[in-house]
């Protein structure tokens, strides 16, 4: 047999074989029990924590990216020993231990974004810049940001409950003036759903 007709036939065999582009499945998880990246109300928990939050901050609202949540699943879905930004615009948080059930979950999602928020009351409107201390604030209000993803894995480490969104375009940029132009106080009236 010629090595031509070997090499077809093991591409054909790799090829019938290979992964179908949907969800990946997270490498390193414990369980499934996290809600998927498709999930509606874990899509809403996400946005409408996200929509408030930009509204009274007078930010455009975000649109849910799938890619993105692709990615952001990549990244929780390996379950790193310790959780780190592979990536700038970027948001990340966990819990031990994890949430029990679905709606856990959810509130879980839900009250991490607000937990970002938290970190207002640190941020230096007389000097805007970046420092870890509000970063998670200025990633959730930044202005130019205009796409979310966002994914949940129950991992077996520290911090086994986790929530990683990741956003286009980037926000914390260090360039000259843009926390400025960036990072509006609550000057617009909160929204109310």
């Amino acid at each position: 047999m010629k090595v031509s007709t070997v090499l077809s036939s093991l591409a054909a065999a790799h090829a019938a074989f290979a992964a179908p582009a949907v969800q990946k499945a997270a490498r390193a998880q414990v369980s499934g029990d996290a809600p998927k990246i498709d999930d509606p109300k874990f899509i809403s928990a996400v946005m409408d924590a996200h929509w408030y939050w930009r509204t009274a901050h007078c930010a455009q609202q975000l649109k849910w990216d799938p890619q993105l949540a692709q990615a952001a699943l990549d990244s929780v879905g390996a379950c790193t020993r310790k959780m780190s930004h592979d990536r700038g615009g970027s948001n990340l948080s966990g819990v031990d231990p994890p949430p029990d059930n679905y709606g856990m979950w959810i509130d879980f999602a839900r009250s991490v974004v607000h937990g970002w928020h938290d970190e207002e009351p640190k941020y230096p409107w007389d000097n805007p810049h970046y420092e870890d201390a509000w970063g998670h604030f200025a990633q959730v209000v930044w202005r130019d940001s205009s796409h979310i993803g966002c994914a949940l894995a129950h991992c077996n480490s520290p911090q086994a409950g986790r929530l990683y969104c990741f956003y286009e375009r980037a926000g914390n940029n260090i360039a000259a003036g843009e926390f400025a132009k960036n990072v509006y106080p609550q000057i617009c009236p909160r929204p109310h759903k």
